[in-house]
């Protein structure tokens, strides 16, 4: 095949490499759409724009530094323009509640339905529940600096706060457990 000239020669093995990160990143990516997206249609647009965008840029000789977080950085932003004209631009709850679950098995999709739930009563804001989620899918805190468009610094706070939040939830669960625990087995001494 002759090139055009003046048109940058595409390396070999562009088409591998983007088989490859579908191969490795598309669930994962489909899975973090889906939490931003108010249907499955809208997660499933996202997920084919990021990797044509990306096929584009190394058809083009770009070099892309962190492919993850380039992916996944395009496929946000994909998301968050759609939503633009009807809401806000950050993750909504209610589509916290929907997220796909990769298996597809029942138990697995309650564990996540649990799981979000819980999340939700603890009070974790929504960039934290959108750090946790990204950090889920094996992002490194300057992976999801680079999704977010923040520091890794800040992503390292917003983690630490929300893992703090978890602990003060679990343990108080954990105090009041035990304390009515105790309260009963008091009662029972006294009633014999």
């Amino acid at each position: 095949m002759d090139e055009l000239p003046g048109s940058p020669p595409l390396a070999a093995g562009i088409e591998q490499e983007i088989v490859d990160f579908y191969e490795k990143e598309a669930v994962g990516l489909l899975r973090y759409a889906g939490a931003l997206a108010d249907n499955r249609e809208t997660a499933h647009d996202a997920l084919q724009e990021a990797f044509f965008r990306f096929f584009l840029c190394r058809s083009a000789g770009q070099h892309i530094r962190s492919p993850k977080s380039w992916l996944f950085r395009v496929a946000r932003n994909y998301v968050l323009d759609r939503k633009k004209a009807g809401s806000r631009n950050e993750v909504g709850m209610e589509s916290l509640r929907n997220v796909p679950c990769p298996a597809g098995h029942p138990e697995t999709e309650s564990q996540v339905s649990n799981l979000l739930e819980a999340l939700l009563e603890i009070g974790l804001s929504p960039r934290e529940i959108e750090c946790i989620r990204l950090r889920t899918e094996d992002l490194s805190y300057e992976e999801i600096a680079g999704v977010l468009g923040l520091r890794p610094g800040t992503v390292g706070a917003l983690l630490a706060r929300a893992h703090g939040k978890i602990r003060k939830a679990v343990g108080h669960g954990t105090h009041k457990g035990r304390g009515s625990a105790r309260a009963a087995t008091r009662e029972k001494s006294y009633a014999s």
